[in-house]
């Protein structure tokens, strides 16, 4: 028995793709970072209230809107985080990080020394945002990411994203799409792919809503290193 080849052209394959989604609308899509559409892909998605995982510097986010309740709520109950645990967010720059939070002088020298880059800064919310991402804790978590991705991504957004780690909570953090692809298949609608992303141990924290500021976790950027400038 001769085995039959078929062999499709581009538009054959890209017909291909849409009656696959046709018949199974649940499949999670991956696309390489470096294709000319992933960030164009992306932003039609976050805007139509869809959830992607990105790469940044760090980790891979798990990134809805900001602003949309409905679209964060499905980070909480895909990841199975417990509600009243904040989400920090992604910023394009200081600028919209001031739209949304009180920036105070120790915010200014931290931003100017370590943004973009991987600090997260914890401050007193200005504008409000969902329940779901403050907790209800009158602060914002949020950090402005240099990674190519991110940074292209914002050119086609105008507001911020969520950037919690495409993990289930509680469970380590997943550094290529391939894990990620397994454990949130059907779940997400996209991943870019971006590799294996080195090890991290995450952005640094840290929360200038009290005095001294005080570093709730210690992640690229050493607490020795940060001490410096607080």
């Amino acid at each position: 028995m001769v085995e039959k080849i078929i062999c499709y052209d581009n538009k054959q394959k890209a017909d291909h793709e849409r009656l696959k989604r046709t018949r199974y609308p649940h499949l999670t899509e991956v696309i390489k970072e470096n294709s000319r559409e992933s960030a164009q892909k992306a932003a039609s998605i976050l805007k139509s209230g869809g959830v992607i995982i990105y790469p940044t510097e760090t980790l891979y986010g798990m990134g809805t809107l900001a602003l949309n309740d409905v679209a964060v709520e499905k980070i909480f109950q895909i990841k199975g985080r417990p509600e009243g645990k904040p989400i920090p967010i992604l910023v394009r720059d200081k600028e919209m990080l001031s739209k949304f939070a009180e920036l105070t002088e120790a915010s200014h020298t931290l931003i100017h020394r370590f943004l973009p880059g991987p600090l997260t800064l914890v401050l007193l919310e200005k504008e409000k945002l969902p329940g779901l991402i403050t907790a209800g804790t009158g602060k914002v978590a949020a950090r402005i990411s240099r990674h190519p991705f991110v940074r292209s991504l914002f050119k086609l957004i105008d507001e911020p994203i969520t950037s919690t780690s495409a993990n289930i909570s509680g469970e380590e953090n997943l550094f290529n799409a391939a894990a990620i692809l397994d454990r949130f298949e059907g779940k997400i609608e996209l991943i870019v792919d971006s590799g294996n992303l080195p090890p991290s141990k995450g952005s640094t924290i840290v929360d200038l809503t009290v005095k001294p500021p005080l570093i709730i976790r210690e992640g690229d950027i050493s607490k020795r290193v940060l001490e410096e400038f607080l």
